[in-house]
């Protein structure tokens, strides 16, 4: 029989959404200046291929590291394209750091999502029956 066991380092409440409640994980962001914004809830999103995403307001504190305007991201909606502005920025999360891009809509608000390209950096355990999303790590069965 094979197995893994999954060992909880850091846990964060669901928060609440329009939805009910979702997963999220807690972050603090570094910005290229040094300066940091958080800790901030953020809630998780499967469906958004980018690293993060913020609203508008949000997104100045990241200006510093934008990229030239021809690198900016663009994504596919129900609605047609969606450009981003793009800057990066470093993302902490379970005692990690990582270089992250962090997108908002040219057009519109925003909100607030971590997307695949920083979860599929992480071991995740979302735990509904206790609504907590916890950072692990792998050991042995």
């Amino acid at each position: 029989m094979v197995g893994r066991v999954y060992i909880p380092i850091e846990c964060t409440r669901f928060v609440e959404s329009f939805s009910g409640k979702v997963p999220a994980l807690r972050v603090k962001f570094y910005n290229f200046l040094g300066e940091e914004l958080g800790p901030l809830d953020i809630p998780i999103d499967t469906g958004f291929s980018g690293s993060i995403m913020v609203e508008t307001e949000e997104y100045d504190f990241f200006r510093v590291g934008e990229l030239p305007r021809e690198l900016w991201r663009t994504y596919r909606t129900l609605t047609g394209p969606l450009p981003m502005r793009t800057a990066r920025a470093i993302l902490e999360v379970g005692g990690k750091k990582l270089e992250v891009f962090v997108e908002s809509p040219y057009y519109g608000g925003g909100k607030r999502l971590i997307g695949r390209e920083v979860l599929s950096q992480l071991v995740l355990v979302l735990d509904s029956i206790n609504n907590e999303t916890c950072i692990a790590k792998t050991g042995e069965k």
